[in-house]
């Protein structure tokens, strides 16, 4: 619907996407993934479903003796994997009243909620980006996506509570997955709580070093790790990683094997308005996606971690 005027002006609201905006509005540690994992294609139903090709490093040669006829092996299939999509949004109300009264004094109250409203919504996918669990969703249950923390099932180990996360562990972590994975597809994030990134920086290796953000990732520079294996990891301190004692996580992710995908038409960030029901303006941010994950074995989940430096 059309208006004139309106009681706010939000320059977000002038943009064609309101997902440029939560993606390029200070890319920060906080919430690196929904700024920085690439959009792919849109999800056509509520269950996204994807194809994983993974095959296996030859452990063995058969060879073939002069003159044999060839035998053609059944070839590996692709596995299929999916996701559900989660709707997520942060509901803005505003009474009449509270509108006039700021209008005097020159605030826009719309426009500062909804800037508010925005960033909760950021938020909120990023949580569930992290740590969203599963749900298929029924008659009054919502459907949840599963998060990165739930989507590594294959190199997944649980310390015994209280471990100390040194650099032997550190470098074990990216072994596990460049022992799963070709060498091309070894992870190269490493998001934990904080206090293991500042761990990290103890080491007191030359191996571990502050370089500048690259282009819209960060806005400050950010800490690498050259593992032994001949990678290079960058770590990020997130605030959604688990760092409750006992259960202290580090993640090691291929962050290219991660994607975005919101729901074909109406699923990327968006403001809708909401029927008129009183002396009040109404609206939402509103947006439905899921999260895919092509290769879990690129990626490590550890937990246990000793919560202290």
């Amino acid at each position: 619907m059309a208006f004139g005027k309106q009681t706010y002006s939000n320059d977000t609201e002038m943009r064609e996407s309101l997902l440029d905006i939560i993606r390029d509005v200070s890319p920060n540690e906080d919430t690196y993934f929904i700024s920085n994992l690439r959009k792919g294609s849109p999800a056509m139903q509520s269950l996204h479903e994807w194809n994983i090709y993974h095959e296996d490093r030859a452990t063995s040669v058969d060879a073939e003796i002069e003159g044999a006829a060839t035998d053609y092996p059944d070839l590996q299939n692709e596995v299929r994997s999916n996701n559900r999509t989660v709707i997520i949004d942060t509901p803005i109300r505003l009474s009449r009243t509270k509108a006039s009264i700021a209008m005097v004094t020159g605030d826009d109250a719309m426009g500062k909620e909804k800037e508010r409203g925005l960033r909760r919504l950021k938020s909120e996918m990023e949580y569930a980006i992290v740590n969203g669990v599963f749900a298929a969703g029924s008659s009054g249950v919502a459907r949840q996506l599963c998060g990165i923390d739930g989507s590594i099932t294959t190199n997944v180990t649980a310390h015994a509570s209280g471990q100390s996360f040194t650099e032997t562990i550190l470098n074990n972590i990216v072994q596990k997955s460049w022992d799963s994975v070709g060498a091309a597809y070894v992870g190269d994030v490493l998001a934990v709580p904080v206090v293991l990134k500042r761990r990290i920086a103890g080491f007191g290796t030359n191996l571990t070093r502050n370089v500048n953000a690259e282009d819209k990732k960060l806005t400050q520079e950010v800490r690498v790790y050259d593992s032994e294996v001949g990678k290079t990891v960058m770590i990020i301190a997130h605030k959604d990683i688990n760092a409750a004692a006992g259960t202290l996580t580090a993640l090691l992710l291929r962050e290219d094997m991660f994607e975005l995908a919101f729901l074909v038409n109406s699923g990327e960030p968006h403001w809708e308005e909401r029927a008129q029901d009183g002396d009040r303006e109404n609206g939402v941010y509103i947006t439905e996606f899921t999260l895919v994950n092509y290769d879990e074995q690129a990626s490590v989940k550890e937990t246990g971690f000793n919560t202290g430096l």
